[in-house]
């Protein structure tokens, strides 16, 4: 099991509240149980200690979390009809799209099970 876990809305708000109170770092990171980096990151990314928001920070870190995954490859709406052509069209199974992709050398990589996934989602 992993040490790190992230920061929780609860543990934001216990940052806010030691700040109000002028708590050391050390302080507010014992009541939460992190590091006091941890806390002093956490302040420092989101407004510093006059201007500090429990709900602004946890805003800001789903934001993050959200630009951090990578897009699905098919929303690339080229892709997407491009293995709907070969599907319908040309009526080749999954194995086979993905295959010649890699085989043309073309710029698109997709594998099979994202293109069965995509049928199960009805994105295909």
């Amino acid at each position: 099991m992993s040490p790190y876990n992230h920061l929780t809305l609860k543990d934001r708000e216990c940052i806010l509240l030691g700040v109000t109170l002028n708590d050391t770092y050390q302080v507010i990171a014992e009541k939460i149980g992190c590091s006091k980096a941890t806390v002093s990151r956490e302040i420092k990314c989101n407004g510093g200690l006059k201007a500090y928001s429990a709900v602004k920070a946890q805003e800001n870190y789903q934001g993050r979390r959200l630009k951090s995954r990578r897009p699905r490859l098919l929303t690339d709406l080229k892709l997407r009809d491009f293995v709907l052509h070969c599907i319908v069209q040309r009526q080749w199974s999954p194995e086979q799209i993905s295959g010649r992709l890699v085989h043309e050398n073309s710029e698109w990589h997709v594998s099979y099970n994202t293109i069965y996934r995509g049928i199960e989602r009805d994105n295909l």
